[in-house]
């Protein structure tokens, strides 16, 4: 037996049935607001809820030697993580510049 996928059914079915629809719902939207405010407050990163893993994602968007991707369960706990990895970059980018030997000696 061949059955056909019909792009006009769709939604809830069974065979022999007509189609029912499914209404749309989006999930956690709370949580995606949230996120997407914290990408539009803090410039150099893109944030992302998960809906699946109920965790907020933070992705790095400035040139880093490896991709640098922070998770956490709270808006404030992803500030907390992306407030040090600015921090480290920071101080990383500035023993590069300034040069090891010097530090600590004035």
């Amino acid at each position: 037996m061949i059955r056909r996928c019909l792009a006009a059914a769709r939604g809830r079915h069974r065979d022999g049935q007509a189609a029912a629809s499914v209404p749309r719902y989006t999930w956690d939207h709370e949580a995606r607001a949230e996120a997407a405010m914290l990408e539009i407050t803090w410039p150099g990163w893109s944030v992302l809820y998960g809906t699946g893993s109920r965790l907020f994602h933070a992705i790095a968007t400035w040139p880093t030697s490896e991709p640098l991707i922070i998770c956490d369960r709270t808006p404030d706990g992803l500030k907390t993580q992306m407030r040090e990895a600015e921090m480290t970059a920071l101080l990383h980018r500035w023993a590069l510049t300034s040069g090891s030997a010097s530090i600590g000696h004035f």
